[in-house]
């Protein structure tokens, strides 16, 4: 089972670790501390954590522009402690339900790396599909999840 909880500035320590874990810069970036400071100060932000059954953060999340009026939550980053072992999936289908029951947005969406082949499947194994290539990047792939696709399932 997954918790989720808004992260705080005591979570920056962790999300920098998370952020730094070999081969993340490359998939998921990252961001120096007084950037993420800045994110969790605006409300355009929000941080949201991963915890395991224990209460132990394993993950946690990035929504940006969310004050923009465009119907769509964006995901700008998420990163789990163990990438593979099983708790990125659970997390994701947590956060896109926290999306739809306390948003009005009617479409939850991301880019993603073209290399990342892991982070596809799980992507697409929760019911996103590919719009097209990222704006500017056509190394990356906009995916996007309707809420009418997530309440269906």
């Amino acid at each position: 089972m997954v918790t989720l909880r808004l992260a705080t500035l005591d979570d920056i320590p962790f999300i920098l670790a998370t952020e730094r874990l070999p081969g993340y810069e490359e998939f998921v970036g990252r961001f120096e501390e007084d950037v993420h400071r800045a994110n969790l100060a605006n409300d355009d932000w929000l941080y949201v954590m991963g915890l395991d059954d224990a209460g132990a953060p394993q993950g946690f999340a990035i929504l940006q522009n969310r004050n923009d009026g465009d119907g769509s939550e964006y995901l700008r980053r998420i990163a789990v402690t163990s990438a593979g072992g099983g708790f990125g999936r659970p997390f994701l289908a947590a956060l896109i339900d926290w999306v739809f029951a306390h948003t009005g947005n009617t479409r939850f969406h991301l880019h993603v790396r073209n290399s990342n082949v892991r982070a596809r499947h799980v992507y697409t194994s929760l019911g996103f599909s590919a719009v097209g290539p990222e704006e500017g990047d056509a190394s990356s792939t906009t995916m996007a999840l309707a809420r009418s696709a997530w309440n269906a399932r």
